[in-house]
């Protein structure tokens, strides 16, 4: 009964983008179709659906491993992914308030040719300059910083400073180019720790164009205590091994359920993830932290913001990532509804631990950042020992 409501829920979800779809496609044509009167609508329909059946195709298909030959094609329609997905919500926009314009007569009905030609072209002029800006912004790897008091009130030793990153997704788009730029602005920190909060990959290890160069550009990153991962969603699939090894050969380290004491100083935990998207060994379990542990504050690596729930005061610090902040706007106030902290500082109460959820450092889906921020997240740490 579950597996047939999953079902219906998916072909239902279907039904409503692929009905978005052909109706922003109908809406193009009624309004701008006048304008060029020697294509009619059989050869306008043909080809709309081609392109967006194309570039959304593409984007499935870019889901399964081992389809490395159309990586060209794939980076493409990540990029032209952004594009028709704001096409259509602009459309969608642009429909609703021509239908109040002739609902309050604020508007002729029916709209003249160069009404028609406006209501078609504002909103496609304004999906390109939004892609195109996210495109770019995307780019950028901006560092956020935060300051926070860990344990009890007193003071141990110096600060300890964190780089924290996450949803890098390598793989056909994300590669060695924007890596390291992620790298140079983790180096320029001064970590004494970095982390990496899962979504390394983006669901496919054999999508890596050029791993060794991947490989040698987290090996260049410079911190104390080293680079630590835990494990996101997309860190998972039918290259899961090959995952682990290649993060063994980068000097990562990923804590899989498990705790681990640093100097001394802290302890630092980190979990599988909560709905891995296919295989990650075994499912995600409990933590136990070291007996040595009990005086010391303890740092949990958890992908999943949703989980933050399940940490009590044994917990001072909780980093995550997996909301992207919504990546483009609107889907940032989605995130910003679904969760109880989607980006940023977070503290349910005075004795609940802190939570830092940081945007990612990378994308998914259309390469694009608009009105959200690629970033790393630098962190000071106050230490002490619980009182």
């Amino acid at each position: 009964m579950e597996q047939r409501m999953k079902m219906i829920s998916l072909f239902t979800v279907l039904a409503v983008v692929i009905g978005l779809f052909a109706n922003a496609g109908r809406k193009l044509f009624q309004w701008m179709g006048p304008l060029f009167p020697g294509i009619g609508p059989l050869a306008y329909g043909i080809a709309y659906g081609l392109a967006v059946t194309g570039i959304l195709g593409a984007f499935i298909v870019s889901r399964v491993p081992g389809h490395g030959a159309l990586a060209p094609v794939f980076y493409v329609c990540h990029y032209l992914l952004g594009f028709i997905v704001y096409m259509v919500m602009f459309v969608h926009l642009a429909g609703l308030l021509l239908f109040l314009g002739g609902l309050f007569r604020l508007l002729p009905a029916p709209l003249s040719r160069r009404a028609g030609a406006a209501a078609g072209a504002i909103p496609l002029f304004l999906s390109a300059f939004l892609a195109v800006y996210g495109a770019v912004h995307g780019a950028v790897i901006q560092i956020k910083p935060y300051e926070i008091q860990v344990g009890g009130q007193t003071q141990v030793k110096a600060p300890l400073r964190i780089a924290l990153i996450s949803d890098l997704h390598l793989g056909y788009v994300i590669g060695a180019h924007h890596l390291e730029k992620v790298i140079d602005a983790v180096n320029s920190t001064k970590p004494d720790l970095v982390c990496i909060a899962g979504d390394i990959f983006d669901g496919d290890a054999t999508a890596l164009s050029d791993p060794d160069a991947l490989r040698d550009l987290f090996l260049k990153i410079d911190s104390v205590y080293g680079v630590y991962a835990c494990l996101g969603n997309h860190d998972a699939g039918p290259s899961y091994d090959r995952m682990l090894e290649f993060l063994a050969a980068s000097g990562i380290r990923v804590l899989e359920d498990e705790a681990v004491v640093i100097d001394g100083r802290f302890v630092l935990a980190g979990r599988k993830d909560s709905f891995p998207i296919g295989r990650q060994g075994e499912r995600r379990g409990s933590l136990t932290l070291p007996q040595t542990a009990e005086d010391l504050p303890v740092i949990v690596l958890d992908h999943q913001p949703g989980n933050i729930r399940e940490y009590g005061e044994g917990t001072d610090l909780i980093l995550c990532g997996h909301t992207h902040q919504g990546q483009m706007f609107p889907f940032n106030l989605v995130t910003d509804a679904v969760f109880d902290v989607d980006y940023g500082y977070y503290r349910a109460s005075a004795g609940a631990p802190q939570v830092i959820v940081t945007s990612g450092a990378g994308t998914w889906g259309p390469p694009q950042r608009v009105a959200t921020d690629n970033e790393v997240a630098e962190i000071l740490v106050m230490l002490s020992v619980r009182q």
